[in-house]
């Protein structure tokens, strides 16, 4: 009896302390997820900045673009990374993705800010291109 109760309790245990991180936001502080896109070096950025004032400086330093952002936090980015990971979508340094139509959905399945400019002006084209074959 003593065995079972002890566990109950244990497992109890183990569970809540393995989930308390998602539960609790005390450990991860807000900022920014975003965005880059670079058609010159046909590459996708994503990331997470502190706040709005970090995110500015990197425009101003990148020739890359932004497509969009989002509140959240660095929980949300390693998860993305690692989901991405698992998907078998290639990641070139950190946070730097090739572009493809398989990347892009998978972001915007996921949630990430991706915005609307780039990913619907490339599925127009191949949509269009498909019509005319």
């Amino acid at each position: 009896m003593f065995n079972n109760i002890f566990q109950t309790e244990f497992a109890k245990n183990y569970v809540n302390s393995k989930f308390s991180l998602f539960s609790s936001g005390k450990h991860y502080s807000k900022g920014v997820l975003y965005t880059f896109y670079s058609d010159k070096l046909n590459l996708i950025e994503i990331g997470f900045a502190k706040n709005n004032k970090i995110l500015e400086d990197k425009i101003k330093r990148k020739e890359f673009i932004l497509l969009d952002k989002k509140n959240g936090n660095p929980l949300d980015f390693l998860l993305i990374i690692k989901t991405l990971k698992l998907l078998n979508v290639k990641l070139f340094n950190r946070n730097y993705f090739n572009y493809s139509n398989k990347t892009l959905r998978h972001l915007k399945t996921l949630g990430w800010p991706i915005g609307n400019s780039i990913y619907k002006r490339r599925i127009i084209r191949k949509k269009f291109s498909c019509a005319l074959t």
